[in-house]
């Protein structure tokens, strides 16, 4: 049995504590059992204890799981011999799969211990790896999405990549993708669909399959219900915008979006405001009620900004407060005091790069205010 991994044995000890037998006295106070209470015992402790405790052993010292764990795998597996597990454990330790990958793999799948490794296994892997997928991003995405081993090749998985490579192209970016989320199992085209008929060029849907293709793996009627949303908000379905909106959009659990509308309403904001903002800036509405709170806040009324202010700059809102944006009002606030700066300049000097931002308003007023990059630095921490 492979020791790879290290974990106590199941107490078998317990399993006979919980048997209750019937005392019967003679007269001289000697005790007896019954034939059939000591054949039940036999039976119980073949049954019970012998074939699930060797499952369960092997799940928990060769596969890592917990015990917990194990018990449920059990559930849906049984190990009589643990020569073809360890010849499945030995094929994926071969592509790459760490004690960590296997110990998801197997919590997830358990039945792929009983596979074939050379008939049903080894084709799927091999025809991974001729198609450009590494070995670790092969063992991430399978731990993660066991069920694509459980799917037929030719069938299933060979259709599904060449499906994804119409829209990718190469096999590193399907690669990337397959990093990222379990689309070659359950990527519905139904969806994909979809966009192609409400007027998404396939470019936007290469890009939402590389950089968030668990947008696409929502039910479909979920997701179209989703799409129209937004174009309902005005995004356009050509623009880029538009993926940036459905993905915040189709992140969020019902009932966030007015929880979300109602902040922005506190501070005074209009339903067309929100969603021109929204439009311009869909993260806007992509973080949390406290944070939202929190930054309008800090912008409306310690720096006096109004609506139209943030409207114009959205991005700003949402920087770190504590590791850019109090740091950068330090400086501004010296600037805009000795008149080296105007206040219909903060956006931008908030959303510039480190290196701009130094170049421009720290370094460039060196000579007459070298005190500044003292400041900065003991605000970001650096002092």
């Amino acid at each position: 049995m492979n020791s790879s991994f290290s974990s106590p044995r199941v107490p078998l000890l317990a399993m006979f504590r919980s048997l209750c037998f019937r005392w019967k006295w003679n007269g001289d106070s000697t005790t007896h059992f019954s034939f059939l209470q000591i054949s039940s015992l036999k039976s119980i402790s073949k049954s019970t204890v012998q074939q699930p405790s060797l499952t369960v052993d092997y799940l928990v010292n060769s596969c890592g799981l917990s015990l917990e764990s194990a018990r449920i795998a059990a559930q849906k597996i049984k190990i009589k011999t643990a020569k073809k597990p360890d010849s499945v454990l030995e094929l994926f330790r071969n592509y790459g799969f760490t004690n960590t990958h296997i110990t998801k793999l197997i919590t997830r799948r358990p039945s792929l211990l009983l596979a074939n490794p050379i008939k049903t296994l080894k084709p799927k892997m091999e025809f991974f790896r001729n198609n450009g997928i590494s070995d670790p991003i092969l063992a991430k995405f399978l731990s993660v999405d066991p069920n694509v081993l459980g799917s037929s090749l030719e069938k299933h998985i060979i259709p599904s990549f060449n499906y994804i490579k119409s829209f990718l192209r190469t096999n590193e970016s399907i690669a990337f993708a397959l990093g990222r989320a379990w689309i070659l199992h359950s990527l519905p085209k139904q969806n994909i669909t979809f966009l192609q008929n409400h007027g998404v060029p396939e470019s936007n849907i290469s890009k939402i399959i590389m950089t968030n293709p668990r947008t696409l793996c929502l039910k479909p009627d979920k997701f179209s219900e989703t799409v129209m949303k937004i174009i309902e908000m005005g995004f356009d379905p050509s623009s880029l915008m538009f993926i940036h909106g459905l993905r915040t959009l189709a992140g969020m659990k019902n009932g966030l979006w007015e929880a979300k509308l109602a902040v922005y309403r506190s501070f005074g904001w209009s339903e067309d405001e929100i969603l021109s903002m929204f439009r311009k800036q869909p993260m806007c509405m992509g973080f949390s009620e406290k944070k939202i709170s929190t930054a309008l806040d800090f912008f409306m009324n310690k720096l006096n900004w109004t609506r139209a202010d943030i409207s114009k700059y959205p991005t700003s809102l949402f920087l770190s407060l504590e590791k850019r944006t109090m740091p950068r009002c330090s400086v501004i606030e010296i600037l805009l005091s000795k008149g080296l700066m105007k206040k219909g300049q903060m956006g931008t000097a908030l959303i510039v790069v480190e290196d701009k931002f130094l170049k421009n308003y720290v370094v460039k007023h060196q000579e007459d205010l070298p005190q500044l990059l003292k400041i900065y630095q003991s605000k970001m921490g650096v002092l």
